[in-house]
């Protein structure tokens, strides 16, 4: 009776072993790029969220709410309070309804001119900036690697916000 061998043989097993390291070759940059669009997304949805969560906060409470970062980075977070003494920064004794922390390295939210620091919601849950004027203004949120889609959000005078989707490029 003759023995058949188990196993594999070197060839075999260096064969296999090349195979695998093509296949992780190939699909390690298109998991990089799905968790970087992922990120995109996550961000993009937690702004939305929050001035959503702020226009509601400013009507049931009758007083003016901000989505503030801070210091005009959006990509550092941001706070949502309620401003109660109306001077559009936040003071220790005003409530702090939310805290949203920083984003993924690579992250870049900016917004233009009327929207880089805040948005701030009046008791009727329309925007306006600290002088009164009404507010709107767009977010840009991208990549630094500029290869995915770019958002950007566009806030309206009435409060509403609406996400726009445009192609890859430089932020």
């Amino acid at each position: 009776m003759a023995r058949t061998a188990h196993g594999f043989t070197l060839i075999e097993a260096l064969v296999v072993l090349t195979l695998v390291a093509l296949c992780i070759s190939l699909g390690v940059p298109k998991l990089s790029q799905l968790i970087r669009a992922q990120e995109l997304t996550a961000a993009n949805q937690a702004l939305i969220t929050s001035f959503a969560y702020a226009r509601q906060a400013s009507v049931t409470r009758r007083v003016a709410v901000l989505v503030d970062n801070q210091d005009g980075n959006w990509s550092t977070g941001w706070l949502i309070y309620a401003d109660q003494n109306g001077n559009g920064r936040w003071d220790y004794d005003e409530p702090v309804l939310r805290q949203v922390g920083p984003q993924p390295e690579g992250l870049i939210i900016k917004g233009n001119s009327p929207v880089r620091r805040y948005v701030r919601y009046t008791p009727m849950g329309r925007t306006s900036l600290i002088g009164g004027a009404f507010q709107a203004g767009t977010l840009t949120l991208c990549h630094a690697d500029g290869r995915l889609p770019i958002r950007q959000l566009v806030l309206n005078a009435t409060g509403r916000v609406r996400s726009v989707k445009k192609r890859p490029g430089s932020c």
